[in-house]
């Protein structure tokens, strides 16, 4: 008997680690391509075209949910209507949100990364959680998988910091826990929740939102000071800082534009600088775009990075307003043009005298006359989730919900020790 037993405790060991072994190589094989993302991006464009990523992901949703249903309805027999409901449900979900990247298709592929990475999470802990908290795990360790995805993308060249990307990440596994939950609803998890399984979930709530906050501390004014100490990441004082102070600029004429500076700020060095920066632009204007923003990073040189970012974005939108055939997009990406123009024009003036990005005016009088004005016109350069938002701010919220948290577990302990 003990050597059966024995027997079955070793083959359960196995499984657990063969599981989470599968974890690990679905994490280490998102984390790799990282590193990879810009050069298969290129080649898929050249030979395909960049919609194939969208389109990529578009088709495997189809056929995981035909193939889905075909199992549920002919093989298990399920006849429960709202079941299949659900499934196409999150599968319309996958479908939005992946036509809502059309001009970043490759961002897309995070859908197929970690909707995988959510069917591993769920193998893994299913083995150990047997209740309706492990749909709970499976988004929370899928969303610190997404984050740390980010971090590594935010320390090579080149590439960005986005919080908005660690929502995406955490919404592609969580709508494959809600398919699991609401579509498959797999017998071998129970309605009853219990108490531990529940602590767990929280912790790894806890864990992620900590990080969030970190992520929201790691400032250019701290990168710097941790880089003196540890000069090998020196490195990261060239990359866009994860999180800096944003301010929120109004302008009855304009609409709203985000600035790292303040608008005394914006005004002095433009009034103070305009030569030098003038120097500085027409030095740089035959070189490439991406090199002068890493050149001078926003968290060294905000007012020259937001005014070539400005200045990037108009040329651009003026571009694609003549060479659009739909007359009414070319109303619109007029207007886009003339709002960053007068942003540069108002706030960048001097600067933009002396630089060679100035309209001269009848070019100025084409675009505008041709433009389709908006009611309200919102800039997205500098722009971030928590624009304008102290961090001392984002802290206390973090730190009041994970007090919540606590209560509410102890207050359900309390009750349920007198039931």
């Amino acid at each position: 008997m003990k050597i059966i037993k024995h027997s079955k405790s070793r083959g359960q060991r196995k499984k657990v680690f063969l599981r989470w072994l599968w974890v690990a190589v679905c994490i280490a094989a998102v984390y790799l391509i990282v590193p990879l993302a810009r050069t298969i991006r290129q080649f898929v464009s050249e030979r395909w075209g960049r919609a194939l990523f969208g389109y990529a992901v578009l088709s495997v949703t189809a056929v995981s949910l035909v193939a889905v249903i075909t199992l549920l309805f002919f093989r298990l027999k399920v006849r429960r209507m709202s079941q299949y409901i659900w499934l196409g449900l999150v599968a319309a979900a996958y479908f939005y949100f992946t036509l809502r990247l059309k001009d970043a298709p490759e961002e897309a592929i995070h859908f197929l990364e970690y909707g995988l990475l959510g069917f591993f999470l769920f193998r893994a802990i299913s083995l150990t959680v047997k209740d309706k908290t492990i749909y709970l795990d499976g988004l929370f360790i899928g969303a610190i998988v997404g984050f740390f995805d980010e971090v590594i993308q935010w320390m090579i060249p080149d590439r960005y910091w986005d919080l908005r990307d660690v929502g995406l990440n955490a919404l592609a596994v969580g709508l494959f826990q809600l398919a699991l939950w609401k579509g498959i609803k797999p017998r071998i998890i129970s309605d009853k929740i219990r108490p531990a399984s529940l602590r767990k979930s929280s912790i790894w709530l806890a864990v992620f939102l900590v990080l969030i906050g970190l992520s929201m501390s790691n400032t250019p004014q701290r990168v710097a000071s941790y880089t003196k100490k540890f000069p090998s990441l020196s490195f990261l004082n060239s990359q866009e800082a994860m999180s800096e102070l944003t301010y929120r600029h109004r302008d009855p004429e304009i609409g709203l534009f985000y600035s790292r500076l303040t608008l005394v700020e914006l005004a002095k060095q433009d009034r103070e600088r305009s030569v030098e920066f003038g120097g500085v632009l027409h030095h740089w204007k035959e070189k490439d775009y991406k090199t002068f923003l890493r050149f001078f990073p926003s968290s060294v040189h905000p007012f020259l990075y937001e005014f070539r970012v400005h200045a990037f974005r108009r040329d651009r939108y003026l571009k694609r307003a003549q060479t659009v055939g739909n007359p009414v997009k070319a109303g619109e990406f007029y207007n886009i043009a003339v709002k960053e123009n007068l942003i540069l024009e108002k706030y960048f003036g001097h600067t933009l005298n002396r630089s060679p990005y100035s309209w001269d005016p009848e070019k100025t009088l084409s675009a505008t006359e041709k433009a389709e004005p908006e009611s309200f016109y919102k800039s997205p350069v500098g722009a971030r989730i928590f624009a304008g938002i102290r961090e001392g701010t984002i802290w206390a919220v973090i730190l009041v919900f994970l007090l919540l948290l606590a209560a509410a577990h102890l207050i359900w302990g309390h009750f349920r020790r007198f039931a």
